[in-house]
């Protein structure tokens, strides 16, 4: 009887282990296709922002799933994704002059969360958006979110719910100039790196480059064409040159005038240009209106051109006035 009674233990406890094996292989408990989405209102699919472009930080958008119906016993994990395709859909419905959210604005920093055992919301996915002055003033962007999959099994891509989280820009970092052509002189050019080449579109990758035989102070001049108000600037430095190749401008003047005869200092700044976007901004003591800008490189450091040749050598890769 005892060995009996061994054995019928041994037995249930073998069914015990094989039942909670068998639950671990199968996965937690299902969910029907589309019991869940997104914890907005039913009656709305879009979730609009102003969306601030004049500055480069990273912003985040959060985002929540909700079972529909009672609570499971069971967690679930949710992993959201973009569904680029849907633009057209929110084109037809809401309006053409949308545009698709650039994939280098997005990035998903949490795309997968948990709604706990025994609640209907989930943790918050989270979104980041950033290279905001890269986008157009005054635009709505979109970009469209789904449900990819619910504990790792995909949703339908024809009936799951699409979330359209639109951003709407507003007055970019930088003035403006459509209609006019600013142009630019200086006091001093090396060889083909003129004047001009600090202020055309392509910012930071030509640049102007004072004489190597005529020492700092070196200074550039912009006309904008008409009077401009503005706030302060953004300097950049030559992006490919290294700091081994040294030249990064230390100080700067700043000064402006309305008629280029009559000049007022706006000050003296130490420049830092060691970052990544190899640009320092300029805050000026107060709004200023002016058509010309004179912009003095100072000091800098010595252009290392070999081993045993330094010069002494000011470069701008761009000028930008900010709004």
């Amino acid at each position: 009887m005892k060995t009996y009674k061994l054995n019928l233990l041994a037995i249930c406890t073998v069914a015990l282990l094989f039942m909670a094996c068998k639950k671990d292989k199968t996965g937690r408990e299902a969910l029907p296709e589309g019991s869940v989405t997104f914890d907005v209102p039913a009656s709305t699919d879009v979730v609009a922002r102003d969306f601030d472009i004049r500055n480069v930080s990273v912003v985040t958008v959060e985002m929540k799933a909700a079972l529909q119906g009672s609570s499971s016993s069971d967690v679930h994990y949710v992993t959201f994704a973009t569904d680029t395709t849907k633009i057209a859909d929110y084109k037809l419905k809401y309006g053409n002059a949308a545009l698709l959210l650039p994939t280098k604005s997005y990035l998903y920093y949490k795309p997968t969360v948990a709604i706990a055992a025994g609640t209907n919301l989930s943790e918050a996915a989270i979104l980041n958006l950033s290279f905001q002055t890269t986008l157009q003033p005054f635009t709505t962007y979109v970009l469209p979110l789904t449900i990819a999959s619910v504990d790792g099994v995909a949703q339908d891509p024809k009936a799951r719910k699409v979330i359209y989280y639109v951003f709407n820009t507003k007055e970019p970092r930088y003035v403006n100039h459509a209609g006019y052509t600013p142009t630019a002189t200086a006091s001093s050019t090396f060889g083909t790196n003129v004047a001009g080449r600090a202020i055309d579109a392509t910012t930071g990758t030509t640049f102007w480059a004072s004489s190597n035989t005529v020492p700092l102070p070196q200074f550039l001049t912009i006309d904008y064409g008409r009077n401009v108000t503005f706030p302060g600037l953004d300097y950049f430095f030559p992006t490919g040159l290294t700091a081994a190749n040294g030249a990064q401008t230390t100080s700067a003047k700043v000064e402006t005038s309305v008629d280029n005869i009559t000049w007022t200092d706006k000050g003296t700044y130490a420049i830092n240009v060691n970052n990544t976007a190899k640009m320092h901004t300029i805050t000026l003591p107060s709004l200023t209106t002016a058509r010309y800008l004179r912009f003095t490189i100072l000091a800098a450091n010595p252009y290392v051109a070999s081993a045993t040749i330094t010069y002494n050598i000011g470069f701008v890769g761009g000028i930008l006035l900010l709004n």
